[in-house]
């Protein structure tokens, strides 16, 4: 059983819009949903063995909070390919992980990350599929199970999608 994690970087300021897109910070509602994703995920049991991260400052904020939380029981592997990534790329990452990851996330960007989650849906997770394809937004986080013991056999359309929250929501409930 493997368990993919699927979080969109947390709101980023655009208060300096002369600021390359790579390059813009979270903002303090950012800071906020990160630093409370990183509790939520570990207090859910999904605590990841490795994530992968795009290298955008706004990505590598988002992960910062469970990075530090986490210590050394989770690799962060942060990748330029991530930035801005379709979904072909962000699968492609997904099969090429090491078999001896469990559990992994990963922190990237919209439109690819979105698409990414509506694709592994298994029809047992459409009404969340559904709720995902209609909404996205900064923060959000889908987590799947797969059948499999590989990595490299996971497909489109078999992910059993087992949460979908968004910080602002979670945060309002706890």
């Amino acid at each position: 059983m493997k368990r993919l994690c699927l979080m969109r970087h947390a709101k980023s300021d655009w208060n300096q819009p002369e600021t390359e897109d790579s390059q813009r910070t979270l903002n303090g509602r950012g800071v906020k949903s990160a630093a409370f994703l990183a509790g939520f995920i570990v207090d859910q049991g999904w605590t990841p063995d490795h994530a992968l991260c795009s290298t955008a400052v706004r990505a590598r904020s988002t992960i910062k909070p469970l990075s530090e939380k986490l210590q050394d029981r989770c690799a962060i592997e942060y990748r330029d390919d991530l930035y801005m990534a379709m979904p072909g790329t962000l699968l492609n990452a997904v099969r090429e992980l090491d078999d001896t990851n469990e559990t992994v996330l990963i922190v990237a960007h919209n439109p690819g990350l979105e698409m990414l989650a509506v694709s592994l849906a298994d029809e047992e997770s459409k009404d969340v599929s559904a709720r995902m394809a209609d909404h996205y937004p900064t923060g959000a986080l889908a987590v799947f199970q797969f059948d499999v013991e590989k990595w490299a056999d996971i497909n489109e359309g078999e992910g059993h999608a087992v949460f979908y929250g968004k910080p602002r929501e979670l945060m309002k409930n706890s």
